[in-house]
Parts: C-alpha cells; structure tokens; sequence
C-alpha cells in the first residue's frame, strides 16, 4: 500500500513538472562553461568559411582571365555574360546545393563566370573546384561532376523550353580522365535538340588547355502541369539584363 502511494506522488509530480515546463514555469539553466550550439560553432559553421571579399575578387578575376573567359570577352558581338546564380537574390542560398552547400571556400570557390551565345543555344561555364570536393583524394568527386552538369545543362534548356523551366529527365555522364582539384574548369553545354517540351542537351569539362575531361547528355521536359512549376519567362529577361551586351 505504500508503495503504491509513493508511485503515485512519483508520477504526480513528473505530471506538474512537464506541465510547467510547457507552461513556462520551469525554464532549464546552461550548466556553467557549457557553450550552446552556436557558441562551439557547430551550429553556424558557414560563418567562419565565408571567403574575405578581396580574396573573392581574386578568384573572380582570375576566372574572367581564363582563356575561355577572353575568348567570349572579345566577342561581344555573339557572346555575353549572364550571372550564374540566378535566383536574384529573393531565395534563401543556404538551403540550396550549389550556391549554397557547395559554395564556398575549398568548395565552388566563387560564383562560376558564365556566358550566354547569341543564339542562346550555347553557354560555357568557368569555375573554379577546391580540395574539399573530391572523392579520391586530389580528384573532384564524380558525383560533383555530375551535380555541375545538371546544373550547367538545364540553362539551353530553360532558355528554350516552354515557360522557360523544365525538370531533369535522365542525365548521362562519361567521365574520360581524373579531374584535379584546385583549377579552373570549363564547361560548355549546347542544346543539341528541342521537341515540344522536350530538350536534349550535350555539355563537355575541359582544363584550362582543352583537355575533355568529362561529357554528357540531358534530357530536360516542361512540366504539362502549369502549377508544379512557375513560369520564368520574365526571370531569364532580367538575368540578361544584368550585365551590359550588344544583345
């Protein structure tokens, strides 16, 4: 019988204390020299691999003095440059995987340079991969090759498709020899066919010297559901508006 008692005291006064703590009676205190989740920085890691903006700016340029970079530069005529993350700064980067889980140092250094043909077929991608995304160590892991190439493919595609939007299908890679890390890349991609709302799209990573490194082909369709996803147009006419071109 008394034992029976004590539970129910037991019992009785786990119920009192969870409802104050629900109730905000009862508040728990940080044991003393016990940092939170922000404090150890385990919480807040991006903070500390932010790149300083002079350092930034290095990279950037050196990317625009590639080769690759020049050969579009002189061209104006055919070639222009368009921003490469394009969300116009309204979506929270951090959810997302290339500008924001892949964007940093040792990571995608800096927003790759992007340029956008005439035709608005053909686009070549310049960028430049660290240490911290590689599979093997020194070699840029397959699985960023191909995140990359989705990425890259999908622009002839949204260019070109109905609404200007469209969603991977099937993505094939051959990759042709090991990709170093900590150099500059090349990605050119080129919409190699359109049918209705499909889009097929060719795209080839080459080293600064115009080594193939890796290829592939994607298959992009424009959702017949208009509400999955929304129409782009207006978007893709300010992407082009952000840096001067003769067109």
């Amino acid at each position: 019988m008394l034992a029976t008692w004590a539970t129910c005291c037991i019992l009785f006064g786990v119920s009192i204390s969870l409802f104050g703590v629900d109730q905000g009676w009862i508040t728990f205190v940080r044991a003393p020299g016990k940092k939170s989740d922000k404090q150890d920085g385990s919480a807040d890691k991006d903070a500390s691999e932010k790149m300083d903006p002079e350092t930034y700016k290095k990279f950037t340029d050196m990317l625009l003095q590639s080769d690759a970079a020049k050969e579009c530069l002189d061209n104006p005529d055919e070639w222009k440059r368009v921003p490469y993350f394009w969300d116009g700064g309204k979506n929270d980067r951090s959810k997302a995987l290339v500008p924001g889980t892949l964007h940093g140092p040792d990571r995608l250094s800096v927003e790759p340079v992007m340029f956008l043909n005439r035709d608005r077929k053909r686009f070549v991608v310049i960028m430049h991969i660290g240490k911290k995304l590689c599979g093997h160590d020194g070699i840029v892991h397959g699985g960023v090759q191909a995140t990359m190439f989705d990425e890259i493919t999908a622009r002839p595609a949204f260019w070109n498709l109905p609404r200007n939007i469209a969603l991977t299908a099937t993505l094939k890679v051959n990759y042709r020899r090991p990709v170093l890390a900590n150099q500059i890349l090349v990605f050119r991609t080129q919409l190699a066919n359109l049918e209705g709302r499909k889009a097929t799209v060719a795209a080839q990573l080459e080293d600064t010297k115009g080594n193939l490194l890796s290829d592939a082909e994607s298959l992009y369709i424009s959702p017949s559901n208009e509400k999955l996803l929304p129409d782009l147009s207006s978007h893709i006419k300010t992407i082009e508006s952000v840096y001067p071109g003769n067109f």
